[in-house]
């Protein structure tokens, strides 16, 4: 799909873009379509939920859009997905892991022409409700998610919150490490460059972002496994593994006594990662919903 379309993208949009459906956006329009972004959940703020779903329907209406695209749009209501698919092509984007895909959200799913998502075990449940469904992977924001040439200044550091099994990982890693949280934009990217070791811990869901975040920044990723992730990276090549506690105390201590080996993972995994760019995402989402 190389043509110029007319898009209203519903989502969450920011000035500091610290929500991805801004960067998203952006990368619509740096392809070259004609994207209008409507903020359903501010809307609902102004208006109320009730008179916010008539005014996308309305917004719809008026709008001549080739293509309606919902990011998740929990508590839209199910009759503006029914009433917009008259009107104009649909395409439901989810983003989250498959605890989040609820009844609300497969309900959705049958609702719209095409259905994209970011995990490969929602993709799973979402193919048994629509035929048209597929896996697009998230990324990262190639204009922020960049590397910084900075002086090393941790060791090991984590980017995020500590929640469930984190907890009781960290209490148990030998090596101090420097925690980050509300880290976004170029501030993600630069406390990546001045770490040696950037930890990730992978939940059953998958992977977040924070992934490929880190490694577009040139970081160096030691995290655990994830299903689908030999797919795209290889161990000990783009980025490396640990199993279990004593493994991850065992690979910090390793890598730390060989940064050129960390350097030249680091570097691999940077070019690795370049596909999974917001570019990338946005352009895979135009053409599943017009080449499908």
């Amino acid at each position: 799909m190389t043509n110029s379309s007319r898009i209203l993208f519903i989502g969450v949009f920011d000035k500091s873009k610290r929500s991805t459906n801004t960067s998203q956006l952006l990368s619509f329009k740096r392809l070259g379509h004609d994207v209008v972004g409507y903020n359903y959940r501010q809307k609902a703020l102004e208006i109320g939920n009730e008179a916010r779903d008539n005014h996308l329907i309305e917004t719809v209406h008026n709008g001549n859009f080739d293509l309606v695209i919902y990011s998740k749009c929990n508590q839209v209501s199910e009759s503006v997905f029914l009433e917009i698919n008259k009107i104009s092509k649909t395409c439901l984007w989810f983003m989250d892991p498959l605890l989040s895909y609820d009844n609300e959200m497969r309900e959705k799913t049958a609702l719209v022409d095409y259905f994209c998502c970011d995990k490969y075990n929602v993709l799973l449940e979402a193919k048994k409700i629509n035929k048209n469904t597929t896996q697009i992977c998230e990324g990262y924001d190639e204009t922020v998610d960049k590397p910084y040439v900075l002086e090393k200044e941790y060791d090991v550091s984590f980017i995020g919150n500590i929640y469930g099994n984190r907890e009781e990982i960290m209490k148990n890693i030998n090596h101090n490490v420097n925690l980050f949280s509300n880290v976004y934009g170029s501030e993600h990217a630069k406390i990546v460059s001045k770490s040696w070791i950037n930890l990730n811990f992978c939940t059953s869901e998958g992977a977040s972002d924070r992934v490929y975040k880190i490694m577009a920044a040139g970081g160096f990723l030691l995290t655990n496994d994830w299903e689908g992730r030999a797919k795209n990276f290889v161990e000990n090549e783009d980025l490396v593994i640990f199993k279990d506690t004593n493994d991850l105390n065992n690979k910090i201590e390793s890598c730390l006594k060989n940064k050129m080996l960390l350097n030249k993972i680091a570097e691999s995994g940077k070019r690795k990662v370049s596909q999974f760019n917001r570019i990338n995402w946005a352009k895979k989402v135009i053409n599943y919903c017009y080449d499908k």
